[in-house]
């Protein structure tokens, strides 16, 4: 390559990359803000309980059965930088993500060119599932699956074309890394087999190392948990897939487009109509399978509930075939279809974002007052933040870092006992927390006086580690299941199941209704005992 040609080979490089950063920290520069929300509380209580290599060989580090050892070792890492200083935690989060927007460039890079390369990773960067992503410190390791992946599909590149082995042990350690850091790596050797790379069998014999680590990851896995694949999350049951398989389309599309549907799903649309026409032959069709395997595999066991987290590997296939199906289309309509996707995308991220942000603020603040600021003799009222990500920070105060904690309820069943008593108590209103101590009788007499007692079932199952439960007699309004006379409150199904963590022996609980006329009413406490009555069957 003369030094011309390499010039301006190195400049569009470096422009594409500048670019890619510019675009990750001006779409999501406002995480600097944020504090520990979700799960990131109960990560870190588990790096303070558990020893740095733990997360790889104790299955007491997995209650739920992931195995995802590598997001442990970025919050050790990170813990030991930055401690709590959580604007420094989301710096990293940013820095990752940049990284990982790069890597997928590099990626795409490998059999595009760099517009259409720059355009497929700027399409996954400003995609609405990202949002949801980058605004938690826990979800890190989706974008380290992703990074891993990227490594992996680089390195294999050059292994397929050069013949070096060397380079194929490289790809196989990466996509080793990218399943300890998420499970939704798993279906990638699909995804290389099937690449336009050399012929069929080179293809294979440099996947040979790849399908050895799937081997070792898999005993791994089971060595460590008991089980190849998790068991936590919503039971589905045989009778329950068909429907569910039917559906799921329409909601990875839904979780794709965001909040703001119109323009969300115009692009949607514009990307698989182009995608669909780029298909000509049996090879560019055996690519377009695998993409679908290798994004919608890992989906399967979480058909029930896909949360917008779910869908990033997905749209980072939509975003990598839209642009490589461009290469099929006219010139000019190519071009038109690569400055649109984008500018569509940015679009639909800024509506996403107006949704997701604020929700995030919301939970980052309440557990940052709870923290720092809340009196230990006072209680806040129905926050945002779960239940479980409370508990965790208040077992940060009052073990790790030993100092009075207050306390909280999500359910104004709280106030119709007298648990209240003396105690403080603050609430998210407007943009920020106050106290409502002085309004807290009349809340209480407006709401225990106008409680009904109403009819009302539940039945539940326990087959371990399942719990079935079916709630009525009503087919519409919301239930909810209360806990700890309002401690926590979870809105459930009418009908559903639920895998339940390793060694609960039981459960007491209310189950409320809140009927559509407007009027609500309670069970009594019932007491769940799963190992000596798994059944139990109430109504009113």
């Amino acid at each position: 390559m003369s030094l011309e040609p390499r010039r301006r080979f190195l400049l569009t490089e470096a422009g594409s990359a500048a670019a890619l950063i510019v675009l990750n920290v001006l779409l999501y520069r406002r995480i600097f803000g944020l504090w520990w929300t979700y799960d990131d509380a109960n990560i870190l209580r588990s790096i303070f309980e558990h020893p740095f290599l733990a997360p790889f060989f104790d299955y007491h580090v997995w209650p739920q059965q992931l195995f995802t050892p590598l997001l442990h070792v970025a919050f050790s890492v990170q813990w030991k930088l930055f401690a709590f200083n959580t604007a420094h935690w989301y710096e990293m989060q940013m820095a990752i993500a940049c990284v990982t927007t790069l890597l997928v460039y590099a990626a795409v890079r490998q059999f595009l060119d760099a517009k259409r390369s720059f355009v497929a990773a700027a399409l996954f960067a400003a995609g609405p599932p990202l949002c949801s992503v980058i605004t938690q410190i826990s979800t890190v390791h989706y974008y380290l699956a992703i990074l891993f992946c990227a490594l992996a599909v680089v390195t294999y590149a050059r292994a397929v074309r050069t013949g070096s082995w060397p380079m194929t042990v490289l790809s196989a350690a990466c996509y080793l890394l990218a399943m300890l850091s998420k499970e939704v790596a798993i279906p990638l050797p699909l995804l290389l087999i099937a690449l336009p790379l050399g012929d069929r069998r080179t293809r294979l014999r440099f996947g040979i190392g790849h399908g050895l680590v799937t081997i070792l990851y898999f005993l791994w896995r089971y060595a460590v948990l008991g089980t190849f694949l998790g068991a936590y999350g919503w039971k589905i049951d045989a009778a329950e897939w068909p429907p569910l398989l039917a559906r799921l389309p329409w909601r990875i599309v839904q979780g794709a487009a965001g909040t703001g549907a119109a323009i969300g799903l115009t692009l949607v649309a514009l990307m698989t109509l182009t995608i669909i026409a780029g298909v000509r032959n049996r090879r560019t069709f055996g690519l377009l399978i695998a993409a679908i395997l290798v994004a919608g595999v890992p989906m399967l066991p979480l058909a029930k509930e896909v949360n917008r987290r779910y869908i990033v590997v997905p749209w980072l296939a939509w975003s990598i075939a839209f642009a490589a199906a461009t290469t099929r289309r006219d010139r000019r309509i190519a071009a038109v279809l690569l400055i649109a996707a984008p500018l569509l995308a940015v679009a639909a991220n800024r509506r996403e974002w107006g949704h997701e942000f604020p929700l995030r603020r919301r939970m980052s603040d309440e557990a940052r007052f709870f923290f720092y600021a809340m009196p230990p003799n006072a209680l806040l009222r129905r926050p945002m933040t779960p239940p479980a990500a409370m508990g965790e920070v208040k077992w940060l105060m009052l073990v790790r870092f030993p100092k009075p904690a207050g306390d909280w309820f999500y359910d104004d069943i709280f106030l119709c006992n007298g648990s209240v008593g003396s105690k403080r108590v603050y609430e998210y209103e407007g943009h920020g927390i106050v106290e409502i101590t002085p309004r807290i009788p009349d809340i209480a007499s407006r709401f225990c006086g106008s409680l009904r007692d109403a009819p009302l079932s539940a039945t539940f199952r326990y087959r371990s580690p399942a719990l079935y439960w079916d709630l009525g007699p009503y087919s519409d309004g919301r239930y909810t299941a209360v806990l700890g006379e309002g401690v926590q409150a979870f809105e459930i199904p009418r009908r559903d199941a639920l895998n339940l963590e390793r060694g609960i022996p039981g459960l007491g609980l209310r189950i409320r209704y809140d009927s559509p006329a407007g009027w609500t009413t309670y069970s009594p406490p019932l007491t769940l005992d799963f190992v000596h009555h798994p059944d139990l069957a109430w109504h009113r």
